[in-house]
């Protein structure tokens, strides 16, 4: 049977967000309420749908710590997400970690526990279930809700420099100054393959430094198997 693993704090959050209420009072007073039943309503919904489309009841969810490590290497990333949780969001999570069998590993994103257990070879058949387009840096068998394929480890592989040269606005880190998608491409396209090497030029050609393509490097980076110390429980960061 194949193991689905999911991202759950893509299914929990949106939940969690649909399930608020408004409730005025008056003018001055607006409180805001989150309906746990529906939230768990829409939760379970949802993984039934999972379910049926890959006929397996074998599902693990991934949430993300309360830390994360990538705020040590630069305090500023995702220092743009200032919204707050929807109402009611950590009841939900922690309902969900007591209902379904769940992974949370210290200081990680739930990104990076998906790209940990999907190459540690610790599960044969599975199917790595995110929206997240980052997710395409682990090669395997990917459902990303629209489409699903099978990531190669060349793609993969590439796919983590580009993301080195382009930044992420969402998450807060800016990349190679002046590179956007299709620059990155001509800049990879050229480098037959040494990719760091190429990366590090277009730093430099942009008044960057090395240490500037590293810290992208890093903040980029979707941890796998080899990026993670299983005895200290902490990640192993790479440097090209």
């Amino acid at each position: 049977m194949t193991k689905l693993l999911v991202d759950a704090d893509f299914f929990f959050y949106r939940a969690a967000s649909s399930s608020e209420e408004e409730h005025e009072y008056n003018p001055d007073l607006t409180v805001i309420v989150g309906d746990f039943k529906r939230g768990k309503s829409i939760v379970e919904h949802e993984l039934t749908k999972l379910r049926q489309r890959f006929n397996s009841d074998d599902i693990l969810l991934f949430f993300t710590d309360r830390t994360n490590f990538r705020k040590t290497i630069d305090p500023s990333y995702k220092g743009n997400r200032t919204k707050r949780k929807p109402c009611g969001y950590l009841k939900l999570k922690n309902w969900g970690m007591e209902t379904y069998p769940s992974l949370v590993y210290p200081h990680l994103e739930a990104d990076d526990v998906l790209g940990i257990v999907a190459t540690n070879g610790s599960v044969k058949d599975f199917v790595l279930i995110s929206p997240d387009k980052d997710m395409a840096q682990i090669p395997c068998r990917i459902y990303d809700l629209k489409e699903e394929y099978t990531q190669t480890p060349e793609a993969a592989n590439r796919l983590l420099y580009k993301q080195c040269l382009t930044g992420d606005s969402t998450d807060g880190y800016k990349g190679c100054a002046g590179v956007g998608p299709k620059r990155a491409d001509q800049i990879l396209d050229k480098a037959k393959g040494n990719y760091w090497q190429a990366v590090v030029k277009a730093f430099e050609e942009a008044e960057m430094t090395e240490e500037d393509a590293i810290r992208n490097l890093q903040l980029a980076k979707i941890l796998q198997a080899d990026n993670w110390d299983t005895e200290t429980q902490t990640p192993i960061l790479i440097t090209s």
